[in-house]
C-alpha cells in the first residue's frame, strides 16, 4: 500500500520538514493513516500536521530551539481495513549516531 516512504533526514534547526507517506490501494477502499513519534500517535497541531497526500509536515520554523526536542523515531501506519502497512524514519541532530 505505501508507494512513497519516509525517509532518514538530519534536523536542521529551524527549517521546516517533510516525511512522505504515499499511499495507494483499491479504489473499493478506503485509507486510514496515523503518524506516531516514538510510538506516540500524533494529532495535527501548529507544528505537525499531515498534508493531503499523507505526507507529514514538520513546521520546525514555528518551534522554541529549532525543534531539537523532536528527533526520534517517525512512523507512518495505514490500514484499508483488509491489510496494515507501516514504514518509519528517523529525525536525528547533525553528528549523532544513527540506528
Amino acid at each position: 500500500m505505501i508507494t512513497e516512504s519516509p525517509y532518514d533526514v538530519q534536523l536542521v534547526p529551524y527549517t521546516d520538514v517533510t516525511l512522505p507517506c504515499v499511499a495507494k490501494t483499491d479504489p473499493s477502499t478506503s485509507l486510514t493513516r496515523q503518524w506516531y513519534h516514538n510510538d506516540k500517535p500524533l494529532n495535527d497541531d501548529a507544528v505537525m500536521f499531515v498534508a493531503g497526500n499523507g505526507s507529514l509536515v514538520i513546521r520546525l520554523s514555528q518551534v522554541d530551539h529549532g525543534g531539537t526536542h523532536l528527533t526520534g523515531t517517525y512512523m507512518c501506519r495505514v490500514t484499508n481495513g483488509y491489510s496494515t502497512d507501516e514504514a518509519s524514519a528517523r529525525l536525528y541532530l547533525f553528528g549523532a549516531q544513527r540506528t
